[in-house]
């Protein structure tokens, strides 16, 4: 069991020492959200994938008026050293803001933040990648802690970080947009999602989604967590899951795939959604029912699409770009018997994604038949260019390019 000196501490972070730390002065909408959150006196716990800039923006938020410890080292990963990381801040202020980032991976994490909590000694905002391991410590914290997720970034983040005044805009109002970015898009779709690639070649950012994300999570973050009898195996369901991405899927064939239990898969399959990087989603119907059928696995975000997948194609990447914008709300997809098919629900508002050049009357034909079958009035067809709309037997086909889809708000 390793214990950091005070020096160590203090010496961790220039914010520890009431230095000014060099940060980036533009800030995420996640900035404002926690920034308002804070003042609801909980402990505020920032959850989300690894490298989309959670400790950044917590930085952003205190400067000098905080002090930040990480137990990203495993040698620290133990209730003596968390101890002993407070006990030294509260040696230095009272009543101190504390910033403990991946304390999750802490057994006692919980326990031991709850007792300075209640004795009013310290406010803490907690962070990490996993939320499988918060979830655990919340049931002790019941009604003392927020979890707020930072998600990757989203189009409109990607185009400001690269010098792009944009305003906010809802769908309905996607007419007003007066430029189209269809080239950023691409790019996007290949690097974007973490705002430390942005400017890297599309080779760098591919490098540095598999090593600083991927691999740092697959190969160390979930074997720290939980027993992990084939950690290669693991990192090749998630290739699977890559190379599937937005496809239907059963635990059956990926086990058959891997040469494992289909029990292990379903574990396996947990760990990777609760670390952000995939996630799953049913049929539209009762969630019994659905558990049932076949599921549709995605990778989170285009870029660990582009980065993981074999032979990376552009529809893939379009209708992961998609789930990833929608995923913040209740989705699934629709699938019939003649396996018609509906790529996203949301609510019940049908979305197709068809990232093509030209739209036929037969790539509306899915969407068609389910408007008039549940009776709605339209439903929304994500292209590569096509900006439309069709009235068909009364009822109407919004078509709206991927670009704009992901700039306005649902």
């Amino acid at each position: 069991m390793t214990i950091p000196t005070k020096k160590e501490i203090m010496d961790f972070s220039p914010m520890n020492l009431g230095e000014k730390e060099e940060l980036p002065e533009y800030k995420r909408d996640a900035y404002y959200d926690i920034e308002n959150l804070f003042k609801s006196g909980l402990i505020i716990a920032i959850t989300g994938l690894r490298r989309v800039g959670k400790t950044t923006l917590i930085k952003q938020l205190f400067e000098k008026k905080a002090f930040y410890f990480s137990f990203d080292e495993k040698k620290y990963l133990n209730a003596e050293a968390l101890k002993k990381v407070i006990d030294s801040f509260l040696e230095e202020k009272e009543k101190p803001v504390i910033i403990l980032d991946e304390i999750f991976r802490i057994g006692d994490w919980s326990g031991i933040i709850k007792k300075y909590h209640d004795q009013k000694k310290a406010r803490f905002i907690v962070s990490g990648s996993s939320a499988l391991l918060i979830k655990k410590g919340m049931e002790s914290l019941s009604g003392r802690l927020f979890e707020y997720y930072v998600p990757p970034l989203f189009f409109r983040e990607y185009l400001e970080l690269t010098g792009k005044k944009l305003d906010k805009l809802l769908i309905n109002d996607r007419y007003k947009i007066k430029k189209r970015y269809a080239e950023e898009c691409q790019e996007f779709l290949k690097k974007g999602s973490f705002p430390e690639i942005i400017k890297m070649d599309e080779k760098m950012a591919t490098d540095y989604i598999k090593t600083t994300t991927i691999e740092k999570i697959v190969f160390d973050d979930i074997p720290t967590t939980f027993r992990i009898e084939y950690p290669s195996k693991l990192y090749d369901l998630l290739r699977i899951c890559a190379n599937n991405s937005s496809k239907l899927f059963t635990d059956v064939n990926m086990s058959e795939a891997l040469g494992i239990s289909r029990h292990t898969v379903s574990d396996y399959l947990l760990y990777l959604k609760k670390a952000y990087l995939i996630d799953i989603i049913y049929p539209k119907g009762s969630l019994q029912k659905a558990i049932k059928k076949q599921k549709k696995i995605f990778v989170k975000t285009a870029s660990i699409y582009s980065s993981l997948s074999e032979n990376p194609n552009i529809g893939q990447a379009a209708e992961t770009a998609v789930y990833d914008k929608l995923s913040r709300e209740k989705i699934s997809f629709y699938r019939d018997l003649q396996k018609r098919e509906i790529d996203f629900i949301l609510d019940t508002k049908p979305i197709e994604v068809k990232y093509q050049t030209d739209i036929i009357n037969a790539d509306l034909s899915n969407l068609l038949y389910f408007i008039r079958k549940n009776k709605k009035e339209n439903g929304l067809l994500i292209t590569k260019n096509t900006f439309d709309e069709k009235i068909i037997d009364g009822k109407k086909i919004t078509m709206i390019p991927l670009d704009v889809f992901l700039l306005t708000e649902m």
